[in-house]
């Protein structure tokens, strides 16, 4: 098939610091790419490359047609003074649409995300999943062929993860490209995908095809370690994902794969643990 974007050996670099290595990467139709790397790793550049936000320093970025439509949600859409509707009418102007268009499309986004459609409702007034579903939105105003993602399930409660996860299917089945980067590795398999990394700037393939309907089994481990330590721990588990609960405990999560390994480890840089708890996650 033939491909909607390609980078070829595309490499970025600021002054003398190297953020991608020549980069190859081909997008078809109806793919779903997640992209994977610890925070700084250099996945917002590589997407914002591939949107043609930013210039490659090297390399080339191809497109299947001139007229490729690339929609893109940053990690954070600010809590404007203004409706979704609003907002989602001022970017469909920018994107030379009509008001006829303008008035349908919108109303579909709002069903196809189970966003109110309110006149009065502010987005200063959004709670943090509201917020991203409009992000999207305005990524898919105009229909796009290519709908690339910044973390898009970023501080999400389970319910708006939920609620996004299933948008984000139908978008997909419908033959749009998706292109995301996804820290969690729990929301990431939960997308029918390849999976990339990118580790000290160059990209590698994980896995191919990783189902949907697969269970995946995970932990989640609340103790005490030093968060200098965490940061040495994902070197070598970079799947996974810690946070400070409202006990003062670190909570980390883990793959089932990295069972035996990731817990010795842990217990040998000093880590203690409180609770560990096996749970499993289907779609």
């Amino acid at each position: 098939m033939r491909a909607l974007l390609t980078l070829k050996e595309a490499s970025k670099k600021y002054g003398d610091r190297k953020i991608l290595i020549d980069v190859s990467l081909a997008i078809s139709r109806g793919d779903c790419i997640i992209i994977r790397g610890s925070n700084g790793s250099g996945k917002s550049t590589m997407l914002r490359m591939v949107c043609g936000l930013i210039p490659l320093t090297s390399g080339q970025r191809l497109l299947e047609h001139t007229n490729l439509v690339i929609g893109y949600t940053p990690d954070r859409l600010s809590k404007l003074r203004m409706t979704s509707t609003e907002y989602l009418t001022h970017m469909g102007r920018i994107s030379g649409m009509t008001k006829k268009e303008l008035k349908e499309r919108i109303k579909e986004l709002h069903d196809l995300f189970c966003l109110e459609q309110s006149n009065q409702l502010k987005m200063s007034h959004f709670s943090k999943g509201m917020l991203q579903k409009t992000n999207v939105m305005q990524a898919m105003i105009k229909p796009p062929d290519l709908l690339v993602l910044d973390e898009p399930f970023s501080g999400l409660d389970e319910e708006s993860t939920r609620h996004l996860l299933h948008s984000l299917k139908k978008i997909k089945e419908e033959g749009t490209s998706i292109l995301a980067a996804v820290h969690d590795p729990l929301l990431a398999s939960q997308l029918e995908s390849n999976t990339y990394w990118i580790h000290q700037g160059r990209l590698s393939k994980e896995s191919i095809n990783t189902s949907s309907e697969q269970k995946v089994v995970y932990f989640e481990l609340e103790g005490s370690i030093d968060l200098s330590v965490v940061d040495h721990l994902l070197e070598s588990f970079p799947d996974i994902t810690y946070k400070r609960n409202q006990s003062g405990y670190t909570l980390i999560t883990f793959m089932y794969k990295d069972y035996s390994s990731f817990l010795t480890e842990f217990i040998n840089k000093g880590g203690e643990i409180v609770s560990l708890t096996r749970k499993e996650l289907s779609s």
